[in-house]
């Protein structure tokens, strides 16, 4: 007696089913062979965000930096302050937990709040038509300025210490010596990282500052009295 194919097609049908009900790993497996070839995707940081505009031709206009979604401007266009122009801004540092942050306001006013300790502000200086530098300052002491830098960047951006042991602000309590840095961006030029602490007075916990220029620091250094590395 001859089986109809059709009747051939549906077993087949039927046996692969009961297979895959019995096996259930033979699909999945198959899957995430599959999810794990797809190349993850690495979210930006803010401060490398910053970073990669400033580093590029176009860091220098004022217009540009409002194509930042990253940070969060607190002035809507760069403002006249004590003769020179800036504009300030929230960013989210990265690798910090949840601290109890003291608010900076006096007396009965003075209270500590719970957020982020990377939760930090950006100000972009400059002249009128020209952004000359970008400062990043967050609340705390972090000692472990490189460390703090690596969290920020993607791994091929190559980090290096140009001077260190630079003499801290002797108004500042407690804060530790400072250090300059240089960064090699792959998408861009080179940009250059001043890492100090500064003492914002008792109703703060004082701050890490970032600060980023375009060219080598090389008067700050020497005026700082840091110990150059080669």
């Amino acid at each position: 007696m001859r089986i109809p194919s059709w009747m051939i097609v549906v077993a087949a049908t039927l046996a692969l089913a009961a297979c895959r009900q019995s096996n259930p790993g033979i699909e999945s497996s198959g899957q995430l062979r599959l999810m794990s070839q797809r190349p993850a995707s690495i979210p930006i940081s803010d401060l490398a965000a910053v970073a990669e505009l400033f580093a590029s031709p176009k860091g220098r206009d004022w217009a540009e930096y409002d194509r930042l979604s990253n940070v969060a401007w607190i002035d809507p266009i760069p403002q006249r302050r004590e003769g020179r122009y800036s504009r300030q801004g929230k960013v989210l540092l990265l690798g910090f937990s949840e601290r109890d942050i003291p608010n900076g306001k006096p007396g009965m006013e003075y209270a500590a709040v719970k957020r982020n300790e990377g939760e930090s502000l950006l100000t972009a200086g400059g002249t009128a038509t020209t952004v000359q530098s970008i400062s990043i300052s967050k609340p705390f002491y972090s000692d472990d300025y490189a460390g703090v830098l690596k969290r920020q960047f993607a791994p091929d951006a190559e980090i290096s210490t140009i001077a260190q042991h630079c003499a801290a602000n002797e108004s500042a309590e407690g804060a530790a010596m400072g250090a300059f840095y240089a960064i090699r961006l792959a998408s861009s030029n080179d940009i250059y990282v001043q890492a100090r602490q500064e003492d914002g007075g008792k109703y703060t916990a004082g701050f890490t500052v970032f600060e980023l220029t375009p060219t080598r620091p090389t008067r700050a250094i020497e005026a700082l009295n840091c110990k150059p590395l080669p």
